[in-house]
């Protein structure tokens, strides 16, 4: 029983002898103190600064730009940049309205692309172009289908399609 305990106490003592109190003086500062008290002097001399210059002629060369090509590359064509929206795009007298293709657990409102277009035709709503897209939906009876129709119309008839229940895509 002593001889289990013997040794954590001695490991305890020397633990509490290295990380107790120390009895080192702090040694003076090295920077003189100024009259007024303990702030140190101010440092009057300018700092350097790094500046280019040129080197030797066995320096190694100064690097060149990344966006550089070669003599005789020929420049690759920009790529258009990735529309997040994808559908049609209007001129600024037209509108880019929408419409769920129906409900779900329910018949299709416009079982077709055509068939919604051929609507908006009848009520006196000219379409200059059309296109169908899937959105993310929940798959819940009484949520809209995933299936979706874009037209483009003119700005003008934009709210005889909003009664029809068309929605204006921004």
């Amino acid at each position: 029983m002593v001889k289990r305990l013997t040794y954590p106490i001695i490991l305890l003592l020397l633990l509490l002898a290295a990380c107790g109190p120390s009895n080192v003086q702090p040694e003076p500062s090295a920077t003189p103190s100024s009259p007024d008290g303990d702030l140190p002097e101010t440092d009057i001399m300018p700092r350097p600064t790094i500046t280019a210059t040129a080197g030797p002629a066995d320096s190694y060369p100064a690097p060149t730009p990344a966006n550089t090509l070669p003599e005789g590359y020929a420049v690759p064509e920009a790529l258009p940049p990735n529309n997040p929206y994808p559908g049609l795009e209007a001129s600024a007298t037209q509108s880019v309205m929408m419409i769920a293709a129906g409900v779900q657990c329910e018949d299709a409102l416009y079982p077709t692309e055509q068939d919604a277009v051929t609507a908006l035709e009848a009520a006196g709503i000219p379409v200059y172009e059309s296109a169908t897209f899937e959105l993310p939906v929940t798959a819940v009876c009484g949520s809209p289908t995933s299936t979706h129709y874009q037209v483009v119309i003119d700005a003008n008839n934009q709210a005889e399609a909003e009664q029809m229940g068309w929605e204006f895509a921004e």
